[in-house]
């Protein structure tokens, strides 16, 4: 019956509720995105300098995609998960410097490398926040 799939009651229906989390997570992602370059570029202008300007978007963009993806995504409103959340943050950051670092190494521009980096990064956000920040979705 359709009611059971609602319910949770059919077979399947926590895969269907993966993938409608995961695409979840992408579109608020876009999101995050676009607010972290804004903010950059709003720091740069006004400060001059690109290494303070990273650093307080970083910070600032931490808060806010912890907000969006908590609540819109995992329908989370925990401060609890906050310390989680910035240390998988950051195990994404180093993931994506290291597998940058290797497709650098295979001659691969950086502009190219991190548009082929991307799509491994956004799972690898998705798991450290479904399983380990957020919990499973209820």
């Amino acid at each position: 019956m359709a009611s059971d799939v609602r319910t949770g009651g059919a077979p399947g229906y926590e895969g269907e509720r993966t993938l409608v989390n995961f695409v979840k997570f992408m579109l608020v992602g876009i999101v995050n995105t676009a607010f972290g370059y804004a903010l950059f570029a709003l720091f740069y202008l006004l400060l001059g300098s690109h290494q303070f300007a990273i650093t307080l978007a970083t910070a600032c963009g931490v808060v806010f995609n912890f907000h969006s993806t908590g609540r819109l995504v995992f329908r989370s409103r925990r401060l609890s998960a906050f310390l989680p959340f910035v240390a998988g943050y950051g195990t994404v950051w180093l993931a994506n410097i290291l597998l940058l670092d290797e497709l650098l190494a295979l001659a691969i521009s950086p502009l190219a490398g991190q548009l082929l980096a991307l799509p491994l990064l956004a799972q690898l956000s998705y798991v450290i926040n479904r399983y380990l920040v957020f919990g499973r979705p209820r």
